[in-house]
């Protein structure tokens, strides 16, 4: 036996992860063929950020852990870096070339599955000895299950969760039987660290699932709320732990750009039914229930197998259904959800349902095979559950014959290992057919979950190939940091700056910050997914304020350079008032410090249903920009080239679109810009859409803020020095947005917060003025470094203090059997004997 210890949870990893790229070459997406796996936010968010992760390891980032200069114009980073890759595993990034970035997600991603593979065939060990081929077919169930697969698989961050959970429960196994301490509280604390948002779910369903166990215990009921008691301990102990990322994650969400609540409606009952069933899919409609028809099968058989106790059937029967039902009531759904009805998928809680199945399944099956009136009861459930299914347009046509084949296996084998003599060999036999049959539901469910899944959520860049390395090549080669900025542009996704280098306006965070995305819109800058995807804009004014002096023209891979200012300038003046009718034009002066357009008024005349045309007087040879916010559509000059205006969706809540350029006003003086309308614009025209810009003033403008600029900048990973010109004063603003965290000193002086120019970074100069520094700390942290600090140290006081118990235990007249006894723990669930375990 001591040989075989943990062959479960490598067989249960090793079918995980040949399962789940087998689906992946069946598809034909990377790394194993040319299509994309990167759905939704896994390319767009989540790859660029494990780029950046890999430039901060090896030195090579324009920021560090706390700061991030290349996205947003600068932001910080310690928030996004808890959110998406608190997992330690996301540190294997650092062993694969950059390039391949997209390889190590893949990696990580199948090594999450296989993990939880591993560790809920561990617990279910854990808490019954059984066949391991089976624990090892449940645990790979479990890492496979729809939720996994359809969820968890694009949000590699989420698979942290599904880890958490059987970890979560050793975790209340541990306190019940008075174990590992100190490995307990650790254990909670890397996964509330890892993602704290499904590690609260996890937590959550392993204290009822710490319940059942109790409950159907043989335990007194002081004993029951002990073990319940040290569990709490070890929670609230692992997470205050966390707490010095935590906190920063907290306080950073409660800055975040607001997106709104979504509303809940409940899927209909035959919805839910169905995703139990395999080949199903939903698309974030439904919850993502399907967890292999081996664990159902045996899990819809645990009511009517009579041996198993009454009590534990009970039990775990009414936490099934009741953790299901909680899944359609609006009041537990948002307990779910951490008091929040998500956006996107509403069911992200899917994966704690799962857990239960896996859990009965066992509990059924373990000690030895149900009997035929157990299975025959199954198999009336399965054909009730296809007859109440039977029109569902979640499942496809052969969803009920994979049902009917698997389960027609399950049973066989089952009656098989009960019933036929020389049980060993026909076990492991029976065992390696059925992990088969299983394994290849798993995989084509996989299958069929990613391709309907496309169809709906797309891909939303490829892997990184060859444009990518020649867009990375010239973005290097031109870089200027930190003299001044080359803006990549966003020709791939929202988070170019992370993924090609560079430092620009796009940025796409859950994190991204309100302020940040005000200041950015009033500017006219663009953005989707309710403000937290910022986007480029080639705009001079803004490259002056913000000192992009380079810009990647995506279309050839070619640069286009301008004189700007240096990232640090100082001003004579305080910032003035914003007049009453300020529009993006105004507010762009008020930053630069001159007035630089001419904001003329326009007629505005229709031709046809969809088209419209703004007339208005310029001064001929300046530059016509449009700024329509609320309008999705395109514009041009009167025989110009058509322009996007990308407000698409729900404009001025999901998207707003960029101030663009229309080009040279003619020397007719005349600004004839059509409008091609794909939405009634209803009055999201506004007043003050067209702006002319004078070149010679921008120049002007740009001249004064170069003569009066910083003469050196420096720019380490969460800080900015810069030396000023001898007997300097006014104001100091540095092209960064103001966020909290920022501390600022002049000359080597005291720290001090501040100032807020127009939503920039300042610093108000006492006197004549020679060095200016500002740093970053992410807020937060200092309480968070202290409450984590207490944590550990009273998580040191309660083992030092078991260990004196111990010794004068052992110095007791006690004998070795009476140190070691405590109450039974399992004799209630009708199995085996319990086991003496050692107290704590």
């Amino acid at each position: 036996m001591k040989g075989r210890r943990g062959l479960e949870m490598w067989l249960a990893g090793v079918m995980v992860a040949a399962a789940f790229s087998v689906a992946g070459a069946v598809r034909g997406t990377f790394p194993f063929g040319s299509a994309s796996r990167s759905t939704n936010d896994l390319g767009s968010q989540y790859v660029p950020f494990f780029a950046h992760l890999w430039d901060v390891l090896h030195g090579q980032a324009q920021g560090d852990m706390f700061f991030n200069w290349q996205s947003a114009f600068g932001v910080g980073f310690w928030a996004d870096y808890g959110v998406d890759l608190g997992s330690p595993l996301s540190l294997l990034v650092v062993i694969f070339p950059r390039e391949r970035v997209d390889l190590a997600v893949f990696v990580i991603t199948v090594l999450k599955l296989a993990l939880a593979a591993a560790a809920m065939a561990a617990y279910l060990i854990r808490i019954r000895r059984g066949p391991r081929w089976l624990a090892a077919l449940l645990g790979a169930s479990y890492a496979l299950c729809g939720w996994a697969v359809d969820d968890g698989a694009y949000v590699p961050m989420w698979l942290d969760g599904l880890i958490a959970l059987p970890m979560f429960c050793l975790v209340a196994e541990w306190s019940v039987r008075r174990q590992h301490r100190i490995l307990s509280i650790a254990v909670i604390a890397v996964f509330w660290i890892s993602n704290f948002y499904t590690a609260y779910m996890a937590t959550l369903a392993g204290g009822l699932i710490l319940l059942a166990r109790v409950l159907t215990s043989d335990l007194a009921w002081l004993d029951r709320l002990r073990a319940v008691l040290r569990h709490a301990l070890s929670v609230i102990l692992g997470i205050a732990a966390s707490a010095p990322l935590l906190l920063p994650i907290f306080n950073a969400n409660s800055l975040a750009a607001p997106s709104p609540p979504g509303i809940f409606t409940p899927v209909p009952v035959e919805s839910l039914l169905a995703r139990l069933i395999p080949l199903s899919e939903g698309v974030g409609r439904s919850p993502s229930l399907y967890v292999g028809t081996a664990a159902l099968v045996l899990a819809l058989s645990l009511p009517f197998n009579g041996s198993v106790a009454t009590r534990t059937r009970a039990v775990w029967t009414v936490l099934a259904v009741a953790l299901g039902a909680s899944f359609l009531w609006e009041p537990t759904h948002v307990l779910w959800h951490g008091f929040d009805t998500p956006n996107g998928s509403q069911y992200r809680q899917a994966f704690t349902l799962c857990a239960v199945l896996v859990i009965c399944a066992w509990l059924s099956a373990a000690d030895r095979a149900p009997n035929w009136i157990a299975l025959t009861a199954a198999s009336a459930l399965l054909v009730a559950l296809a007859l109440a299914t039977r029109d569902s347009p979640l499942l496809n046509r052969y969803s009920v014959l994979v049902l009917a084949l698997s389960a027609a296996a399950v049973i066989a084998t089952m009656l098989t290992i009960r019933h036929l003599p020389r049980r060993r060999t026909l076990t492991l036999l029976a065992g390696i057919g059925l992990i088969a049959v299983i394994g290849a539901e798993l995989t084509s469910t996989a299958v069929v979950i990613d391709a309907q899944r496309n169809k709906v959520l797309s891909a939303a860049t490829g892997p990184w190939g060859t444009r990518h390395h020649d867009f990375r090549d010239t973005i290097t080669t031109n870089d200027n940091w930190p003299r001044s900025r080359i803006d990549p542009t966003t020709p791939t996704t929202p988070n170019d700056p992370l993924l090609l280098g560079g430092q620009g306006p796009g940025y796409y965070s859950s994190l991204l910050p309100q302020t940040l995305n005000h200041t950015l819109t009033e500017l006219g800058f663009g953005w989707s997914s309710f403000g937290r995807a910022s986007y480029t804009m080639s705009n001079p004014v803004t490259d002056a304020i913000f000192s992009i002096a380079t810009r990647l023209n995506s279309d050839d891979n070619t640069v286009t350079h301008s004189e700007v200012p240096p990232l640090v300038t100082v001003r004579s003046n305080a910032l003035p008032a914003a007049p009453e009718n300020s529009s993006a034009f105004t507010n762009q002066e008020r930053l630069l410090g001159s007035a630089v357009y001419a904001v003329p008024k326009y007629k505005a005349t229709k031709s046809g249903d969809d088209m419209l045309r703004l007339t208005a007087t310029c001064q001929p040879g300046s530059i016509a920009y449009l700024h329509l916010p609320r309008v999705w559509g395109e514009a041009r000059l009167e025989g110009g080239d058509w322009v996007q205006l990308t407000a698409a969706r729900r404009p001025g809540i999901n998207t707003s679109s960029a101030m663009i350029k229309l080009g040279e006003v003619p020397a007719s003086g005349v600004v004839a810009a059509d409008l091609k309308l794909f939405t009634a614009p209803g009055s999201n025209l506004g007043k003050r859409a067209l702006g002319c810009l004078d070149p010679a003033r921008l120049a002007k403008a740009i001249a004064t803020l170069n003569a009066n600029g910083a003469t050196k900048v420096q720019v380490g990973g969460h800080s900015v020095y810069a030396t000023l010109r001898p007997g300097s004063t006014g104001i100091v603003v540095i092209g960064t947005l103001q966020q909290p965290g920022w501390r600022c000193s002049t000359d080597n002086g005291p720290w001090r917060k501040p100032a807020n120019y127009g939503g920039l970074l300042a610093v108000e100069l006492p006197g004549p003025t020679r060095k200016v520094s500002c740093t970053y700390r992410p807020p937060g942290l200092n309480l968070g470094l202290s409450i984590g600090a207490g944590a550990v140290l009273l998580t040191l006081a309660l083992a030092l203090a078991g260990a004196v118990r111990r010794r004068r235990r052992a110095g007791s007249s006690l004998t070795p059997a009476e140190e070691t006894a405590v109450p039974p723990v399992l004799v209630g669930d009708g199995h085996a004997p319990p086991e003496r375990v050692r107290a704590w």
